[in-house]
């Protein structure tokens, strides 16, 4: 049985010279470099999918429920923040992806 992978965004590190990424995924998040080899023992696991997820530092995902605050250099999550109007977040989060 194979399921379908759907990639979220791609998040290129700081400070990399654009040879460093982050490949956003439904569940989970991964570091890699330009020829997909990973470059992080890390797996950023989201606790929800995300529905918006942008390069702020120390970057951020967010979800239905929730904002995940997070490291971008390390994934290291630093906050939570929970939300019931999800519909006014989304623009908080959104805006700056265009």
């Amino acid at each position: 049985i194979q399921s379908q992978v759907t990639p979220h965004a791609i998040i290129f590190l700081p400070e990399t010279a654009g040879l460093e990424m982050l490949l956003c995924y439904e569940d989970e998040g991964v570091y890699v470099n330009t020829y997909g080899r990973i470059t992080k023992d890390v797996v950023l696991q989201w606790g929800e999918t995300p529905t918006s997820v942008g390069p702020w530092e120390p970057g951020r995902g967010s979800g239905e429920k929730a904002i995940e605050i997070r490291s971008v250099e390390t994934g290291h999550l630093d906050g939570v923040f929970m939300h019931k109007r999800a519909q006014r977040l989304k623009f908080l989060c959104e805006r700056n992806d265009k």
